[in-house]
């Protein structure tokens, strides 16, 4: 009988892979959500955070990544919350032409490590990369509750993927939404009919920030109808986007894995960029 591994520790004619590349290899790599909007002040970066928080709640290690350079919110968010299994990550931004390989490399580096990665971003910037072309699995556009808000919402979406609904990848969150409209709800935009996901109280900016919080105090956590409505936004879009653990490398992830992109599960907080 003839033996199957040669001289060279080849078997089957097949060059056997080092121990990082081969762990790489049999890990899912980590879900990507963009979170954008058609316009500035919808609250998307605060969102994005607790977005990421709920997910970590649900045990999935979570990445926020800003590509919006504007990083005093999350800086104060980073600096008064601390959460196991978030990490925050503020790489330079790239070219719109270069996110896509941008975020392949990302999501190679955090294969193992990283369940889902949050991309903080602006709708506009998302359209110059060729919107979910980029390597986007789903995006959730917040816009402002109302009929204006919709029509936006239905534009942006037919520029970032050409795919009707059900079978495309984008769905909607609306903001500054009172009590009383709660009952009134669209499940979806009237046009493209894109799913509506959540939707976040009409005083969402006090999520975070000092105006929340009394001179002198401590900063408070953010109130329950906004904790709520990000939990709930977290279990539909786990549903939706169908997010799940990936797996987790065996060996240390420092190994194979630049400084860049930390290991949430090895950290016990998260840690702003440096």
């Amino acid at each position: 009988m003839t033996s199957e591994r040669s001289g060279s520790g080849e078997r089957d004619g097949r060059r056997p892979q080092p121990a990082g590349q081969a762990e790489s290899a049999s890990l899912a790599a980590p879900s990507c959500i963009a979170c954008v909007q058609p316009r500035r002040g919808h609250g998307v970066t605060v969102a994005t955070y607790y977005l990421a928080r709920a997910l970590a709640a649900r045990g999935l290690r979570a990445l926020v990544m800003d590509l919006t350079g504007r990083r005093g919110r999350l800086q104060w968010l980073i600096t008064h919350n601390q959460t196991r299994g978030l990490t925050v990550w503020a790489p330079r931004i790239p070219s719109p032409e270069r996110l896509g390989e941008a975020l392949a490399r990302a999501r190679e580096q955090a294969t193992g490590k990283v369940d889902v990665i949050l991309l903080d971003m602006d709708g506009s910037y998302l359209q110059r990369a060729g919107g979910v072309k980029a390597g986007i699995d789903y995006t959730l556009i917040f816009i402002e509750h109302g009929e204006m808000g919709m029509r936006e919402a239905d534009r942006l979406a037919e520029r970032l993927d050409a795919t009707p609904p059900p079978w495309g990848s984008v769905g909607v969150v609306l903001s500054r939404v009172s009590v009383a409209s709660l009952q009134d709800l669209p499940p979806s935009t009237p046009e493209r009919g894109l799913p509506v996901l959540g939707e976040l109280p009409a005083d969402y900016l006090l999520a975070a920030g000092d105006d929340y919080s009394l001179t002198g105090e401590e900063p408070r956590a953010p109130h329950d109808a906004y904790l709520g409505a990000i939990i709930r936004l977290a279990r539909a879009l786990v549903q939706m986007a169908r997010i799940v653990p990936t797996g987790r490398a065996e060996r240390d992830a420092a190994t194979h894995a630049p400084p860049d992109v930390p290991d949430p599960a090895s950290q016990p907080d998260e840690r702003a960029s440096r």
